[in-house]
C-alpha cells in the first residue's frame, strides 16, 4: 500500500488544478435524488483534496456531518486547509480497510473510490461499510463504467492511476450481498463521453425494516400512458420514468462539443 499512499501523495498537485468539475456535481446530484439532506452524518471513503467533501457540506449544513478519510495524507492536509472554514467535518489519513472509524453514518459514500482498491479486499470492504451504516441509510458507489476503463486500458493506458481495475456488478454484487447490503439501484450515466462512462449504485441494508406503499397517485394518468406507450412506442424497451440523470443539464446553444474521452 505504500507504493499507492506515495502515488495519491504525488497527485494532489493535479487534483488542486482540476478542482470541482462536472463528476463531483453529478455525484452530490445523485446523493441530493437519493436522500441526502440538511442534518445527515455522512463517512466520505476517498475524499482527497475535499472537492466532493466541499459539495457535502454545503449539502448536509452545520446541523450534519461529515467523517473524510482518504489513504494519502498529503491530500487529507490540503483537504483541512481548503475547508478550514467548515467546522462540522473530521478527517483522517489511512486505509480504510484498517483505519478507526467511529459510529454510524446516514449516507455512506466513495467517489470513484471502488475501482482504486483491490478486487480481492472488496469482501472485506464490505463488511465495514455494512457495520458502519445507519438504520435506513444508503451507500452510493460512484465509478468508471468497467468497459469504458477496459478501453482506457487498450487505447489510453496513460491517464490510468497506480490501481484502476474494472469492476463488473456481478464482483461487487457478489461481495456487497455476502456483507449483507443488496443493490437498490445501479444506472450507466455520462459525464465524460456520450457513450455512458460512469456507473452510480446504491445499496442498502438487507437488515433494514422496509415498507412497502402502493402508489395510486395520478393512476388514471398513468394507465392512459401505460396504454399509449403499449400501443405506439416502436422501441423494444419502452421509456421509463427511473433512472435519469439527477442533475438538470444547461440548453445546448449550436452544435454539440465533441465528448472528453480523458477523465481529468
Amino acid at each position: 500500500m505504500a507504493a499507492v499512499r506515495d502515488f495519491y501523495d504525488d497527485y494532489v498537485g493535479r487534483m488542486v488544478a482540476v478542482g470541482i468539475n462536472d463528476r463531483h456535481h453529478a455525484i452530490i446530484g445523485w446523493l441530493r435524488h437519493f436522500g441526502l439532506r440538511p442534518g445527515h452524518r455522512a463517512l466520505e471513503i476517498g475524499c482527497g483534496i475535499g472537492t466532493l467533501t466541499h459539495l457535502l457540506a454545503d449539502a448536509i449544513g452545520p446541523s450534519g456531518s461529515i467523517m473524510a478519510t482518504d489513504l494519502s495524507p498529503k491530500s487529507i492536509e490540503a483537504a483541512k486547509v481548503r475547508l478550514s472554514s467548515f467546522h462540522n467535518i473530521d478527517f483522517a489519513a489511512g486505509d480504510v480497510l484498517e483505519i478507526e472509524i467511529k459510529g454510524v453514518f446516514d449516507v455512506i459514500v466513495l467517489p470513484d473510490v471502488i475501482e482504486h482498491i483491490p478486487i480481492v479486499s472488496h469482501p472485506q470492504l464490505f463488511k465495514r461499510i455494512a457495520k458502519w451504516l445507519a438504520p435506513g441509510g444508503f451507500v452510493l458507489l460512484n465509478y468508471p463504467n468497467p468497459l469504458y476503463l477496459q478501453w482506457l486500458h487498450e487505447n489510453k493506458p496513460e491517464v490510468l492511476q497506480v490501481i484502476d481495475q474494472p469492476v463488473h456488478a456481478d464482483g461487487l454484487l457478489a461481495s456487497s450481498y455476502a456483507a449483507g447490503l443488496y443493490l437498490d439501484f445501479l444506472q450507466t450515466y455520462s459525464v465524460w463521453t456520450r457513450e455512458g462512462d460512469y456507473v452510480v449504485a446504491v445499496m442498502k441494508s438487507l437488515t433494514a425494516t422496509r415498507t412497502f406503499t402502493v402508489d395510486r397517485k395520478n393512476s388514471l394518468l398513468k394507465r392512459t400512458r401505460g396504454r399509449w406507450v403499449r400501443l405506439f412506442w416502436k422501441d423494444p424497451v419502452p421509456p421509463l420514468d427511473m433512472g435519469r440523470h439527477p442533475r438538470s443539464l444547461p440548453k445546448q446553444s449550436g452544435s454539440p462539443s465533441p465528448a472528453r474521452t480523458i477523465r481529468p
